[in-house]
């Protein structure tokens, strides 16, 4: 693959800067609901429980959308894609402002921004990997940071909801998602693109066949893929190995149903569980708790300052072969059930609740930058676009269902605090998910 003025520098740090700032539309949009939704229950109904699946149809559509996201931006390319993100969202916010019913937010605000964000998602998360190769992983940490920082607008929403009530917070706030069509505009093609992209693609086509050169190089590198790599490797003549036999489409499908790699889809699923059920009830219980609306408001950039610091610090050090990123995301994962466990028996005070935001959300966040390195890890470089597709489905199951489910053990028992230990718990189970991914890993590659 050539180089060019584009990559590792130069116009590489403007498409960086563009990256970033779709990253925090995103996190604008998806977490200052935890905000808007204090609103929505004021003027519009008074049930969390109806209400947070507005919220949780936000962040699954974001991520259920994963497949489609990608064969549309394959398709159009980063710079279209990313306009249509813009105007998706237009659309979908400002119907929202029209909207009276629960009913009507949960297809516009919910499912036409949801999508919005999931196409803006794929774009801004493959980025990076065009434009930078040396400095890749500090690149996507700092992409990645642009979601934690869009944490930090929690007082701009309530500022908003303050001075324009909720129709006119949401109608501004589709101004402000329009603007991604500036950050797609400035996404122009590399020039070695369209090289990278045809032997990802020839790749793909050939996975199962005679693989291209470059490709066959890319596979060697991944250890814990020989068992399919010498499967589909050439011989010295050229000729495919003798030794595989059967379907392609069988033998792709088998390397999905691999438990080391359904044992992470379900430690992401139970991760997404606990994060999305504690950061979107995280305004309303700090009321609960006897805090002023703007405190509460508050807590939301606490957490996107530890997420911030997390995603960046997180994706250097997951670079360094000599750490075992499965121990690192078993660590951090433990530590955030832990935070959420305890939350409930802190103090009833807003300083309790500010230490409480910065460091789960320090520690939470950290996984975003190890999803798309524990993929490879799992199932290699060639079947990376798959697999990321596969666990996004899973990320936008978890936030799906963890509101509203956290929402029926409060609803049903009238303790709050029971949201976080269901929080706490479906983190902790996470972590010994993807603890486990390392042993079935292990057994696999000796047979």
């Amino acid at each position: 693959m050539g180089f060019t003025r584009d990559v590792d520098h130069g116009y590489a740090w403007v498409a960086l800067a563009a990256s970033f700032s779709i990253h925090f539309t995103i996190g604008l949009m998806g977490y200052s609901f935890g905000v808007i939704n204090i609103a929505i229950m004021e003027e519009i109904e008074d049930d969390i429980t109806k209400t947070s699946w507005i919220g949780s149809t936000l962040f699954g559509t974001t991520s259920l959308s994963g497949p489609v996201a990608g064969m549309v931006h394959q398709k159009l390319g980063s710079r279209k894609t990313a306009m249509i993100c813009g105007v998706l969202m237009l659309i979908g916010m400002t119907s929202a402002y029209f909207c009276q019913t629960v009913l009507g937010l949960l297809i516009t605000y919910g499912l036409v921004t949801g999508l919005a964000l999931g196409l803006a998602s794929n774009v801004a998360g493959v980025v990076p990997g065009y434009y930078f190769l040396k400095r890749r992983p500090i690149a996507f940490g700092v992409s990645m940071a642009g979601g934690g920082a869009g944490l930090f607008t929690g007082p701009l929403a309530r500022y908003l909801l303050d001075q324009y009530n909720l129709h006119g917070t949401l109608l501004i706030l589709g101004g402000i998602g329009f603007n991604m069509c500036i950050a797609g505009a400035l996404l122009r093609p590399v020039r070695n693109q369209v090289q990278t992209k045809s032997i990802v693609r020839k790749t793909e086509e050939e996975g199962c066949q005679q693989p291209h050169p470059e490709a066959t190089s890319l596979m060697r590198q991944s250890e814990e893929n020989n068992a399919i790599i010498r499967s589909v490797q050439s011989s010295d003549d050229g000729s495919p190995d003798p030794g595989y036999t059967g379907s392609c489409l069988y033998a792709r499908f088998r390397i999905f149903i691999q438990l080391d790699f359904v044992l992470y889809n379900v430690s992401v699923f139970l991760w997404c569980l606990g994060a999305s059920s504690c950061i979107i009830h995280l305004p309303n219980y700090a009321e609960y708790k006897g805090s002023s609306p703007i405190q509460a408001a508050t807590l939301l950039p606490a957490v996107g300052a530890g997420s911030i610091f997390s995603r960046i610090v997180v994706g250097l050090v997951s670079s360094d072969k000599n750490i075992d990123i499965v121990l690192l995301q078993f660590g951090i994962t433990g530590i955030t059930g832990t935070l959420a466990l305890v939350f409930p028996l802190l103090p009833n005070c807003y300083n309790a609740q500010l230490v409480f935001s910065c460091l789960y959300g320090t520690y939470c966040h950290g996984v975003y930058s190890l999803l798309g390195p524990m993929t490879i890890r799992l199932l290699g470089l060639p079947n990376a676009s798959i697999s990321y597709g596969i666990v996004s489905l899973f990320i936008g199951g978890g936030h799906l269902l963890g509101p509203p489910i956290a929402s029926f053990f409060y609803k049903g028992s009238g303790i709050y605090e029971y949201t976080y230990v269901f929080s706490g718990l479906c983190s902790v189970l996470s972590s010994i998910s993807v603890a486990s991914t390392s042993a079935f890993r292990s057994r696999r590659l000796d047979d």
